[in-house]
This record gives C-alpha cells, sequence and structure tokens, in this order.
C-alpha cells in the first residue's frame, strides 16, 4: 500500500499575521512544522522565536483551571461514569466572553480551594491541640502554673512502664517531690510534679532519666476545662465556617464544564505558542518550513492566501530529506496500524505492509487465541468499549483490531472445537451423565491431535513466509528491478513452493505432487545457484556466492519452526482452559457443585482471557516483525505529527477550514 503522498511547505509571513497563522495552524491539523536547527536559521540571517513568557502565562492559568477542577470535582452532583465519552466541542476558540466567565470561576474556585484548606488546616490544628490537652481536663490548676517562691510546678508525661505506684514512691523517695496530678491515657501517663526549687534539677533529671517529656500545654494560661471549652467553640465556628465554604463550592461545582472548556482551550493555546516557538523570524516577518499531506494542500493554501503569506510546495526528496510519514489504509488495515507503529513507521517513499500483515495478523492470532467463547468474549467487550468511549486515536484502532482477531478467534474455534476450552463436553460428562466428551471440532481438536496442529501451523508460516517474499518481489518490481525480484524473491518462492508440494505428496500420499514438487524445487535453487554471485566478476565466485547462497535455507527452516509457537499457545489456551473446566464440575449436580462451578468458571476463564490474550497479541505481533517484515520492510521512518488541539476534557469535532 501507498503512504500517504507529502508535500513540502515554506511560507514567509508577517509578524502582524503571525499569531493568526499559528491558530489557523492549529486549528487546520494538517501541518507538521519542523524545528529548525541553529544553523539553519543562522544561515538564513533569522532569529529564534522566543515565547517562554507566553509558555509561562498559558502553563499559570492551565494551572489554575487544574486545581479548580480538583477543589470542585468532590462538589459535584454530577459524576463522570467510568467509561462515558467524552463530551464533544465545536472546532475553534471559545467566544471571549465565556473564556473570561470560565477564567473567572476558576480564580473563585482557587480562592475557595485556599479558604477551605486554610479552614480545614484550623480545624486539624485545634483538633490536635484539643487532644493533647484532653487528659488534663480535671487538672485543677491553670495550664500554665509553675509554682510558687518556694516551689516549682512541672507537667508533662511518662511512659507508663516507668510511672507505677512503686517507680513514683522511689521518685519521691529519692528526689523529695510530690506528684500533685496522675492521669493514664492510652499507655501515656501525665503528671503534674511539685518540688522545693532547690530540688528541682535532681528531680528532672531522675524524670529524665525515667523518660519524662515537659508538656506542650504549659503555654495556656488558663485551666484544661476552660482551654478545650474554648477550642470546641472554636472548632464548631470554624465547621460552620467550612460548611458555608462547602456549599458555596456545591453551587460553584456546576461550572465545572465550563473551567474544563477553559483548561482545554488554554492547553490549545499552548499549542499556538509550539507553533510560534518554530517559526524563526526577522524584524518584520516570520519563516515557516514544514510538510502538509498532499490531499490538504488546497486549505492549506486557502488559510495562507487569507493571510497574505508568501509560499511554496514542493515536492520532497526521501533520500536527502527527513520526511514523517502518515500511513494511509482502508478501515479494516486501518484498526492494525498501531501494531506496525510499536515495531517501526516504514521510510517514506516505500512499502507500507499494514494492509497484507492485517491478514496474516488477523489469521495467525485466530489459530493462537482458537476458541469461539474467548473470541466472543473479546469482540463484545471491545465492540462495548467502542460504543461507550467512543474513543478516538490509538485506542480507537486497537479495540477494533482486537474485536476483529475475536471474531478470527470464534472462526477457528469452531473449527478447532473452542468453546470456553472444551466446556460443553465436561458439562456433558460431569453433569448430564453422558460417558464421553462430545468433539465439536469441525475440523480436528487440538488436545487430542497436536501433531495435525504442529502441521497446521507450520504451514502458516510457509504461506506467511511466501507472502513476505511476494511482498519483496513486488517492491522490487515497482523499483524496475524486475531481474533482482525473480532473482532474490522469486527463486525462494520456487524454493517454497515446491517444498510444500513435496510435503503434500509424500506426507499425504499423493504421489502425483511428489515429482512436480521436485522439479520445482530444483529449479529454484539452480536460479539461486546461477544468480546469487551475479555482482561478481569471476566464475568461480559466482557459482561459490550461489552455492554459499543455499546455506540460507537453514535460516527459512527455522523460521518456518519459530512458527510451532501457534501450536503452544493455541494448545495453552486450550489445555488451561480444560483444566478450570474439570475442577468446575468435579463435584456433580449439587448445589454445592454449582456454586464451586460458577466460581471455577468465571475465575478461571477469565484469567485465562487475560494472559492468552496478551501472549497472543505479543507472539502475533513479534511474527510480523521478525519472520514477516524482516524479508523486506525498509524501516526508519518519522511519525507525520501536525500542530493540532490537545484537549483533555473534551473532543473537538471532526476537522473543518477555520476562518
Amino acid at each position: 500500500m501507498p503512504i500517504t503522498e507529502m508535500k513540502r511547505l515554506t511560507a514567509i509571513s508577517s509578524r502582524d499575521s503571525c499569531d493568526e497563522l499559528c491558530r489557523r495552524l492549529v486549528w487546520l491539523s494538517c501541518v507538521d512544522v519542523d524545528v529548525m536547527s541553529p544553523e539553519d536559521v543562522e544561515s538564513l540571517s533569522l532569529s529564534g522565536a522566543d515565547v517562554t513568557a507566553a509558555r509561562r502565562r498559558i502553563e499559570g492559568r492551565i494551572a489554575a483551571a487544574t486545581t479548580a477542577i480538583d477543589v470542585l470535582s468532590p462538589h459535584s452532583k454530577v459524576k463522570k461514569k467510568l467509561f462515558s465519552p467524552k463530551p464533544e466541542l465545536e472546532r475553534g476558540d471559545p467566544e471571549p466572553e465565556r473564556e473570561q466567565k470560565a477564567s473567572d470561576f476558576a480564580d473563585d474556585a482557587c480562592r475557595l480551594g485556599e479558604k477551605i484548606a486554610k479552614t480545614k488546616s484550623d480545624i486539624a490544628k485545634l483538633t490536635a491541640d484539643a487532644d493533647a490537652i484532653e487528659p488534663w481536663r480535671d487538672y485543677d490548676l491553670t495550664l500554665s502554673f509553675a509554682g510558687t517562691r518556694y516551689t516549682d510546678v512541672t507537667i508533662g508525661s511518662l511512659p507508663s512502664g516507668s510511672a507505677g505506684e512503686s517507680d513514683l514512691e522511689r521518685f519521691t523517695d529519692e528526689t523529695g517531690g510530690a506528684i500533685i496530678y496522675k492521669n493514664e491515657v492510652n499507655g501515656v501517663v501525665y503528671v503534674s510534679v511539685l518540688t522545693h526549687k532547690d530540688d528541682t534539677a535532681a528531680a528532672l533529671r531522675w524524670l529524665t532519666s525515667a523518660g519524662f517529656v515537659k508538656s506542650p500545654a504549659s503555654q495556656y494560661d488558663k485551666t484544661a476545662a476552660d482551654v478545650l471549652d474554648e477550642i470546641t467553640v472554636k472548632i464548631e465556628q470554624l465547621t460552620v465556617t467550612k460548611d458555608g465554604l462547602s456549599a458555596e463550592a456545591d453551587t460553584l461545582a456546576e461550572a465545572i464544564p465550563e473551567i474544563e472548556m477553559y483548561h482545554d482551550a488554554e492547553r490549545t493555546r499552548m499549542q499556538y505558542a509550539e507553533a510560534r516557538s518554530r517559526m524563526p523570524e526577522t524584524e518584520s516577518t516570520v519563516y515557516v518550513a514544514g510538510w502538509v499531506p498532499a490531499a490538504s494542500v488546497g486549505e492549506v493554501e486557502e488559510m495562507l492566501n487569507e493571510l497574505g503569506c508568501a509560499y511554496e510546495f514542493d515536492d520532497p526528496d526521501p533520500e536527502t530529506e527527513d520526511v514523517p510519514v502518515k500511513l494511509k489504509n482502508n478501515k479494516f488495515a486501518e484498526s492494525f496500524e498501531p501494531v506496525v507503529e510499536l515495531y517501526a513507521l516504514p521510510k517514506y517513499g516505500t512499502y507500507d505492509p499494514t494492509f497484507v500483515m492485517s491478514i496474516f495478523y488477523m489469521i495467525l492470532f485466530g489459530f493462537m487465541f482458537a476458541d469461539f467463547g474467548y473470541g466472543l468474549v473479546v469482540s463484545l467487550a471491545c465492540i462495548l468499549g467502542l460504543k461507550l468511549m467512543k474513543p478516538r486515536g490509538t485506542l480507537n484502532k486497537f479495540l477494533r483490531m482486537f474485536a476483529i482477531c475475536g471474531i478470527s478467534s470464534m472462526v477457528c474455534g469452531i473449527l478447532l472445537g473452542g468453546y470456553f476450552g472444551d466446556l460443553p463436553g465436561k458439562m456433558a460428562t460431569g453433569f448430564f451423565g453422558v460417558a464421553e466428551e462430545p468433539d465439536l471440532a469441525v475440523w480436528f481438536n487440538p488436545i487430542n491431535d497436536p501433531m495435525t496442529f504442529l502441521v497446521v501451523s507450520i504451514a502458516l508460516g510457509a504461506v506467511h513466509l511466501i507472502g513476505a517474499l511476494s511482498v519483496k518481489f513486488y517492491i522490487l518490481c515497482k523499483t524496475k528491478t524486475v531481474w533482482d525480484a525473480i532473482f532474490d524473491a522469486g527463486s525462494w518462492i520456487l524454493v517454497f513452493l515446491g517444498g510444500i508440494l513435496m510435503a503434500v505428496g509424500m506426507g499425504a500420499g499423493v504421489g502425483a505432487l511428489t515429482v512436480p514438487g521436485i522439479v520445482v524445487l530444483a529449479l529454484g535453487y539452480a536460479i539461486l545457484i546461477a544468480t546469487q554471485g551475479r555482482a561478481e566478476k569471476s566464475i568461480v565466485m559466482k557459482i561459490g556466492k550461489g552455492l554459499m547462497s543455499l546455506y540460507d535455507t537453514i535460516s527459512y527452516v527455522s523460521d518456518l519452526l519459530s512458527y510451532s509457537r501457534v501450536l503452544s499457545l493455541g494448545l495453552a489456551s486450550a489445555v488451561i482452559g480444560s483444566v478450570f473446566n474439570l475442577l468446575g464440575t468435579l463435584a456433580g449436580p449439587s448445589f454445592f457443585g454449582l456454586i464451586i462451578f460458577v466460581i471455577a468458571i468465571l475465575i478461571g476463564h477469565t484469567l485465562n482471557i487475560a494472559i492468552n490474550l496478551l501472549g497472543t497479541f505479543v507472539h502475533t505481533s513479534r511474527l510480523q516483525y521478525i519472520e514477516f517484515f524482516g524479508k523486506f520492510y525498509e524501516s526508519g521512518g518519522r511519525a507525520f505529527v501536525p500542530l493540532e488541539p490537545d484537549p483533555k476534557f473534551y473532543v473537538y469535532k471532526q476537522k473543518a477550514n477555520i476562518a
């Protein structure tokens, strides 16, 4: 498949039109603006645009909107559903009045959040103070009372282990001090100690060695009961204030959609600044260089003409320019583009294998995950996700891809008799007294006949490799190197076809295919021997290199053997499912057995689907990357990343020309 054709854009705009140009480029969403190197900027006598201040202002507004949403979200009566789609907005900047109003809402919410946070902090501090003073509630003296002319009073706490009656008696005997208040709470003993001034220092040394800590409550010049009463009143007042602020937040929470709109508008405005940062300038003009898909040239031209820009579009030179790549496929193949992108994009001007790969991917995935029930669950889950979330971009493609692969798994499940493993058979024998499990496979059962499954896996691999060589043949023909296509790809295709005919002839006893297979195989090897050394000048080297090329047969055989993973993944899924089915039906047709059955089936098959779905995705992708792409793929493409809006809470409607 061809890759989207690109055009190189070079434009010059007046600085007066620059802001509008940036805005239009973002909303058009079809121009990948290059970041010029400092050397190129200097060579063109330009200077880089400084957008640091603008970015800081925008970041500040985004931060304010984010804080406002965080403050108001707990107060919102509208709870967002987990899989609900994002609401849509018209493309383009919001009306200034609406945006200013949303900005005011955000500022109000931030101020409200600060008040709520401070009120909660004050309540928490007062509550902590009350907890610290509560053990002294029955202490009759003021907490700050430090003694008389001849005595000292010290309040504090001791760990209960060192504040027993015998310990306190020893304290009195050894220091002459007296315990005038004692209250034990949660393993801590709160004491007030009376000592003669001459004995205070010695008494404190004794207490400190026992773990004594002076109480911070001594700062209060009132009794504990009076302080607690005051704290209670303050907490009640602050609680009323907090409730009022909360009610205010409840009302303001209705503005969350508007603040989210403002937030997304500012994120998009950040893209304007990003566009501006990529445009070097002179005193009166700005310079724009980038890439545009050929199909979008018309609308970009219209926009540039409206702004009075000087511009030109040129065809790129893939050999010297880093042309971005945008894949172009039909709806079916488009679903498999993330698989290609996870590997590497094709180089611009080369072949996009997505369509061919998607067919093989779907088939191989189906045989690895061959179960009608599992495929049905995966397809329905993906279709439901598409309907409920209405995702865009990569997630949309992944969900469509797995829905398609789920259908392939359903078809292969029918062929191989996989219905949540062998659930119908286990239920028939475990619950309904059937003597022998029925075989529901239309073709063969992989558990009962693994060798047939291995042969099918290798056959699929052979077809897959022939497909890769056919793509290589096509690419070489397109580049007008037909003989290279015949010698380098066609020869190996003949080898594979000959080998398949021989295998079918000898394995299935169809003798009529054996001789033609040998002839085709020999022809393929003959072409290899005669042509693989064609670049050499010496006849000896030509033949020698041709003979050495036959060594690649080992590599291809190794490639074929790697397709045994189709067998291993398919068997793993079937066997694990069968084990859980057996566990679920062991207790027989009783009430207890039914409970065990439901638990084992739900948990077991959920785990089996999750584990094997991941494994199948990884190994199917690996077969594409290593075995398929390795035969022809020319990677190295850079993704086409146009300037475009960057919403978080909304999605914008499909692109339209914004005036």
